[in-house]
């Protein structure tokens, strides 16, 4: 079975997607940037905004528990999960295609098979 493109996948799933499915209420936004409370390890004031999310880029960050990445990384941490799992688990919750990697040709195989080992 060929692998997760996931290059693809972190161009399609964007990190306002998963934060949408979590249902995250920011307590600022000044343009693209979200403030709040952390979703990964519960910011324990009401007014809490360690957690910055800039969705142009699609990354995140926490000044408190030091989490950052991208949309795919947020969400197999809040789920408990492998990146890989999470992929699939995002493509189905958000009805799209698993990003497969194309898988090589026959002809392709036999070159690879025939290349000598360095």
């Amino acid at each position: 079975m060929p692998g997760i493109d996931y290059r693809a996948a972190r161009a399609s799933i964007r990190l306002a997607e998963v934060l949408e499915l979590i249902a995250y209420r920011p307590r600022s936004r000044l343009g693209v940037q979200l403030r709040g409370p952390c979703p990964l390890h519960g910011s324990s004031s009401p007014s809490s905004r360690v957690f910055a999310a800039h969705l142009g880029k699609n990354i995140y960050h926490c000044f408190a528990c030091g989490a950052s990445g991208n949309a795919l990384d947020l969400w197999a941490a809040l789920t408990r999960q492998s990146v890989y799992d999470a992929v699939l688990d995002l493509c189905q919750r958000l009805g799209r295609p698993v990003p497969w990697q194309p898988r090589p040709n026959q002809a392709e195989r036999h070159r690879e098979a025939d290349m000598p080992e360095p």
